[in-house]
């Protein structure tokens, strides 16, 4: 039976703290993932990648860059990345005027395709403007062939409206969410958890959230079965 594990972690823009550096390489030795979906990753300019990530295949989307340092979400791959698909939200949030990212990429697991969407979605914005986005991003999503497809990241669902139109829009594609143990480790705002994943075409073998005293999110860690 092929598998793979996937970590999905907002970093909280820590990409060169060493404490970071140390942390991640933890996580990848106790789990060993072959994909990592990160949020908030603080990237430099001129394409080297911080020094906990060598190793891994990258990509990423950015929706802020400064002279020296671009952020957005970056997906890494011990697997070969056969395409990758940046995205943008057509909508910026209300007083940081910027968008938020997303990124479609394609996977090579033991000769089989997998598709990852690893995104940040819209938090300072009206719920109207939440779901417009959603729908706008279900668009992006609809010409997607792969059967096996895993959405992960921080959706920033701090509201029953925003999990329930996030809960439609995955039924759409029929993907199902994952729910880790742990839960309780994961980010939560008005009780309300913020990081999600979901899959279909795949088999949950395993999933939790787990501790860590880097980010104020804690990442989630989750193996697949093909």
């Amino acid at each position: 039976m092929k598998s793979f594990c996937l970590l999905c972690w907002n970093i909280q823009k820590k990409s060169a703290d060493p404490r970071f550096a140390r942390a991640f390489e933890e996580l990848w030795l106790r789990y060993r993932f072959e994909i990592a979906a990160l949020q908030e990753a603080a990237l430099p300019e001129g394409g080297h990648l911080p020094l906990p990530f060598e190793g891994f295949e990258a990509a990423a989307s950015c929706n802020l860059r400064l002279p020296r340092r671009r952020y957005g979400v970056l997906t890494l791959s011990k697997a070969p990345m056969r395409a990758c698909h940046p995205y943008l939200s057509g909508v910026r949030e209300a007083g940081f005027a910027t968008r938020k990212s997303a990124l479609l990429t394609h996977h090579d697991i033991g000769g089989e395709a997998v598709a990852l969407l690893n995104l940040h979605a819209l938090n300072f914005v009206p719920y109207r403007l939440f779901a417009q986005e959603l729908e706008r991003l279900a668009s992006f999503l609809a010409p997607l062939q792969s059967d096996r497809l895993v959405v992960a990241g921080d959706f920033n669902t701090w509201s029953r409206k925003r999990q329930g139109v996030l809960e439609e829009m995955m039924g759409v594609f029929d993907l199902e969410r994952v729910a880790p143990s742990g839960a309780g480790h994961l980010k939560a705002v008005l009780g309300k958890p913020l990081d999600h994943v979901y899959v279909r075409g795949l088999a949950v073998v395993r999933a939790e959230a787990v501790p860590t005293a880097v980010s104020d999110h804690n990442p989630i860690v989750a193996t697949f079965a093909l």
